[in-house]
């Protein structure tokens, strides 16, 4: 059976979600939140690290929390996350996710603090401001019927704040 291209990609990234939502899994039941945090970090260092690279990699040019939305955008499309932006100011952006084809096969963590850290990793890098919080009050992996994503700039200061 001769796969298109499209489709070897849905099925190869949904069996590295399940990889990766398996792993995350075994690392909270051995080690608790420690071991996420752990993750949550690399990511978040990860991110710092190549922030620069995603923007030129997505081809974009500007900076601030609007560049940061047009890359979370650019991801999302890769990972056929479907949602839209509800709010976009210099200080804040608010999404809401309303489908997630990895979201099933993943522990909530996985996107409440792993993935909101590698966000606040490129929003850092990306604003040239430290003072970021991200968080994700509502999520798919974890039951509700959208994940809800927040950038803030200035207010609390925080790596990630997740449920």
């Amino acid at each position: 059976m001769e796969l298109s291209i499209e489709d070897k990609w849905k099925r190869s990234r949904i069996a590295l979600a399940m990889l990766l939502g398996s792993s995350i899994r075994a690392i909270k039941n051995k080690y608790g939140a420690e071991g996420l945090q752990v993750i949550a970090d690399e990511w978040e260092q990860d991110n710092i690290k190549t922030a620069g690279r995603q923007l030129k990699m997505a081809g974009i040019e500007e900076t601030g929390l609007t560049a940061v939305v047009k890359l979370i955008d650019f991801f999302d499309t890769i990972y056929g996350v479907e949602g839209e932006w509800i709010e976009v100011t210099p200080r804040r952006a608010v999404k809401i996710e309303k489908s997630c084809p990895q979201a099933k096969m993943f522990p909530a963590e996985t996107c409440t603090q792993c993935f909101m850290a590698a966000i606040a990793g490129v929003a850092r890098t990306v604003t040239g401001n430290q003072d970021i919080t991200c968080t994700m009050p509502k999520c798919l992996a974890g039951g509700d019927d959208c994940c809800e994503i927040i950038i803030e700039v200035g207010g609390q200061k925080g790596r990630c704040l997740h449920r």
